[in-house]
């Protein structure tokens, strides 16, 4: 349901020195330029390369989908065929693989879905809203906002169904999710330490701390709503079927950044995100404007970093009728292959990405606020952290050193630039046991919203 209260304006000397704060509409809508498609999750790369996981050649899956997306079918194989995430970790693989097989089992739809109790509980929907957002803080979140679930952002056809496993949808279902009306978008804080030793190993256990959070507190927070008799589903890693940083952005979290991810005040790119859709009535928090978008036309802190060059360092494109920073999703997921982790130094490299400290704090607030300063506060990072380049932290004591691979980039050890070019010998990749499914990736989201 819409809003039940009313716009509050920023004051007229906020408005005077855009600043920022809430706003009556999402900063995207200034970019959308035309019909926006809802988005067929099997033509993102992760659903494509289940297909050569999963499915495999011959299938009638795989040839429906390359019999009208012939011009995918190279990129995809020569993906399909690198080592992997967690390839180059090592007993240490382990670690990361355990998360996985804990998120799918509460990514089957007995999980994320199903019937809400026979009679339901009323509520204001102010007060309503209040109860999920500070419950989902209780069980685990660090954000949590309320928005519409327009149906532009909902997938057309499911993508990802573990090769048409038992206990999830068949690939190819067309999605339905018109009863719904509102969404709790959901933000976990992936751990700075984590996060600034991109690309090494750790970083992939802060994405999937991240995913593993996202699908324990969504599933949690459905079954709540459930239970007061109105109908809720959790979208989550390996069962999305909303695309999570749009839907987020309605939600207030924060705004969609040149590098494809959500960015928001709080932990700028370090989140990944989760939602619950439901149809209770629920009252909207009003998105937010953070100066962003004029921030990261003025940084290119991210695209100058990128090792595979997929996130553009010109200005935004058109793309499915909205105005944006189109990343190349092909590159990047190759680089992710080959490295052996989700890469993450467009995370780790932005001037947003930092600590909790008051410093920083400040530092956020200045940066939101449209100017010229912005561009010396650009300056500024690179000089305070580095004008050489991004170069990654040490990784935790715990963590063994990389394994090699001759097939794959290495990322250095902390202090030596980000090339990705060298060479090495190839280390056993870590098998869950026997009674459990091999797993792989998340879904990274940025891959699977508006952005794409």
């Amino acid at each position: 349901m819409a809003s039940t209260r009313e716009f509050r304006p920023r004051s007229a000397l906020a408005r005077l020195l855009r600043l920022p704060g809430r706003t009556a509409v999402p900063t995207y809508e200034t970019d959308r330029v035309g019909e926006v498609p809802r988005r067929d999750e099997r033509e993102t790369v992760f659903a494509r390369h289940d297909l050569h996981r999963y499915f495999g050649k011959g299938t009638p899956e795989f040839t429906e989908y390359y019999g009208s997306h012939q011009d995918q079918l190279e990129i995809d194989t020569e993906i399909a065929g690198m080592p992997g995430l967690a390839s180059r970790a090592g007993d240490d693989a382990h670690m990361y693989s355990a998360v996985i097989a804990s998120i799918r089992t509460l990514a089957a739809d007995s999980a994320v879905d199903g019937e809400p109790a026979p009679s339901r509980v009323e509520m204001a929907p102010a007060r309503a809203a209040l109860k999920v957002k500070e419950f989902a803080k209780v069980i685990g979140a660090d954000l949590a906002g309320v928005g519409p679930l327009r149906q532009e952002w909902v997938h057309s056809h499911v993508g990802r169904s573990l090769g048409n496993h038992e206990g999830f949808e068949r690939w190819g279902t067309p999605v339905d999710l018109r009863s719904h009306t509102s969404a709790i978008a959901l933000g976990f804080r992936m751990p700075d330490d984590l996060v600034r030793s991109a690309p090494e190993f750790p970083v992939l256990l802060a994405t999937v701390r991240g995913y593993g959070l996202g699908a324990w507190v969504s599933v949690q927070l459905a079954r709540y709503i459930r239970h007061l008799g109105y109908s809720a589903r959790a979208h989550h890693v390996y069962n999305y079927r909303v695309l999570a940083v749009p839907v987020a952005v309605d939600c207030g979290l924060g705004e969609l950044s040149r590098a494809g991810f959500l960015l928001t005040r709080e932990m700028g790119l370090g989140v990944r995100l989760a939602v619950v859709t439901t149809d209770m009535p629920l009252e909207h928090d009003d998105p937010v404007d953070l100066g962003i978008q004029s921030f990261c036309e003025r940084c290119r802190i991210c695209a100058e970093n990128c090792p595979s060059g997929a996130i553009p360092t010109g200005a935004k494109t058109e793309s499915n009728g909205i105005m944006k920073w189109q990343m190349d999703a092909e590159s990047c997921y190759r680089f992710w292959n080959n490295v052996g982790t989700d890469c993450s130094i467009c995370l780790a490299s932005c001037p947003w990405t930092k600590p909790a400290t008051r410093f920083h704090r400040l530092m956020a607030t200045l940066a939101g606020i449209r100017g010229p300063h912005q561009s010396l506060m650009v300056l500024g990072d690179k000089l305070f952290y580095g004008s050489g380049g991004y170069r990654p932290g040490p990784r935790p004591e715990f963590i063994d050193a990389p394994t090699s691979n001759p097939s794959t980039p290495t990322p250095p050890p902390a202090g030596e630039s980000a090339t990705g070019e060298s060479e090495s010998a190839e280390p056993p990749t870590a098998e869950p046991p026997a009674d459990e499914p091999t797993v792989e990736e998340p879904a990274d989201e940025r891959r699977t919203s508006v952005t794409s």
